[in-house]
């Protein structure tokens, strides 16, 4: 029924889920175990290649991203009331998270006119990302507005608080770029 009511193309978003009982299971696909998919040689010639090389966790990427910086002096803004300059902070936090998860990793650094691949390995789980303790709190920050107050053009649908979100994510699939600037291809 989800599929015919979709329209051209289908509906955006279905979710299938079956349950076995183990014996009709048996009956329909024979004697399967937990299935096992192997990696690529390419896979294993990347780990090997990076073992002697620095590498960091995806964790360790989300909480560099999501780390309160200080601005420059020069990026200081002029307080209403005192009139005095006051050196800022920025902190770039997550709101929400979507179904379907994709993560973009700076792979290449700018120094001066020059650009640099990086070569840093990171590790991520294949089941059970939690990406829960990335999510910004709302509506704990004493003397400042709760983020939690939503104009009335953007109130989400449900709020968090009375949601049931589901912030784990097992992966489904890794682009990886062999190369450099001038050229390569992605597997």
């Amino acid at each position: 029924r989800a599929l015919q009511l979709g329209g051209p193309g289908g509906p955006p978003h279905v979710k299938l889920t079956v349950e076995w009982d183990a014996g009709t299971k048996e009956r329909l696909f024979g004697s399967i175990q937990e299935e096992v998919v192997q990696d690529a040689e390419s896979v294993r010639l990347q780990q090997q290649a990076h073992q002697q090389q620095h590498s960091c966790t995806l964790d360790e990427c989300f909480q560099l991203y999501t780390k309160e910086e200080q601005l420059a002096p020069d990026d200081a803004w002029r307080c209403p009331h005192c009139k005095v300059l006051q050196q800022g902070t920025v902190k770039l936090s997550l709101w929400t998270l979507p179904d379907i998860l994709i993560i973009h990793l700076k792979r290449f650094r700018q120094v001066a006119e020059r650009r640099h691949k990086l070569t840093t390995l990171v590790q991520f789980p294949l089941r059970g990302l939690d990406m829960a303790p990335h999510v910004a709190q709302r509506g704990q920050a004493p003397g400042k507005q709760a983020p939690g107050h939503w104009a009335p053009w953007k109130a989400p649908l449900c709020l968090p608080e009375s949601c049931q979100l589901d912030y784990l994510y097992d992966l489904y699939a890794v682009c990886n770029h062999h190369g450099s600037m001038q050229g390569g291809h992605y597997t």
